[in-house]
């Protein structure tokens, strides 16, 4: 079940025109693409959301232990052109941690959202040696450390042409940057025993 539309910026809710699903009007960052998001995550909803996806949906595989998918949010419609995975699961001391994969378009502001930046895309953020890396499709993808809140961890760099955002609460998550995963796009397969958990609170930006 889809809810209400928000800002992929702020997560606060849109003005969305009547009959377009393709643009939205959010108070503070004026015309963005919704964000859209499912309230309860299941395969079903995975896969229509992949169907026509002009991004990938990426989640780690295999996923660590104990943990699970825990949301699903898309910016456009038909065709989305930014996709947000949430998983959840224990951390390396055994304490509750959280994680949050973002697939894309330049100019979409969804992930500098969650990693509580000000503009849309990381631009000069980019410089320097990469602090990890993850195999996205087979394909090593170089991450950069990006500046964030004190409760997270934030790194981005750039798969299949597009944005790819790793942010994790509490910051000590990154560790599961370490050996540098492999991570699988959702679009070629949508494994039926993809594990799925309750819904979490960090699906919003902004937050």
């Amino acid at each position: 079940m889809s809810v209400s539309p928000v800002c992929p910026r702020c997560g606060e809710p849109l003005m969305v025109k009547s009959g377009s699903t393709a643009e939205g009007w959010c108070h503070l960052h004026a015309a963005v693409t919704p964000l859209h998001h499912t309230a309860v995550v299941a395969h079903d909803a995975i896969t229509a959301v992949c169907a026509d996806a002009q991004v990938p949906a990426w989640v780690p595989d295999p996923m660590p232990p104990g943990w699970s998918v825990t949301g699903l949010a898309w910016g456009g419609e038909p065709g989305a052109r930014a996709i947000v995975v949430a998983c959840a699961g224990p951390g390396p001391l055994g304490e509750a941690a959280e994680l949050v994969l973002v697939a894309e378009e330049p100019g979409t502001g969804l992930g500098c959202g969650y990693a509580g930046l000000p503009g849309v895309d990381p631009g000069e953020l980019i410089d320097g040696p990469s602090a990890a890396a993850v195999r996205a499709a087979g394909q090593r993808a170089p991450l950069w450390t990006v500046p964030t809140r004190d409760d997270r961890a934030a790194f981005v760099g750039e798969a299949y042409g597009v944005w790819l955002w790793l942010v994790t609460w509490p910051a000590s998550a990154a560790w599961l940057l370490a050996e540098d995963p492999a991570l699988l796009d959702l679009r070629e397969r949508v494994y039926p025993d993809l594990p799925l958990g309750p819904p979490t609170g960090r699906l919003l930006p902004g937050h």
